[in-house]
């Protein structure tokens, strides 16, 4: 199950992923060029996506949000 909603309507599955790609990339490079947290913090994360998820808007610019899942997609 997908923890990205893509609003989007021209932008693929596989566009999605590499537009995520990117986004990771561009977030490591804002931070200094290194994201450390320890496998508590990731597992909190992990626990946290059963009820909340990403949405991604793309367009001109890439929006995203944390929102809370939606009920069939849970």
């Amino acid at each position: 199950m997908s923890k990205i909603l893509n609003l989007s309507a021209h932008t693929s599955e596989e566009e999605l992923q590499h537009i995520t790609s990117l986004l990771l990339f561009h977030f490591v490079e804002q931070s200094g060029g290194d994201i450390q947290f320890k496998l508590d913090d990731a597992n909190r994360v992990r626990e946290s996506l059963t009820t909340k998820m990403i949405q991604m808007q793309v367009g001109e610019e890439v929006r995203l949000r944390i929102i809370d899942r939606l009920p069939e997609l849970q």
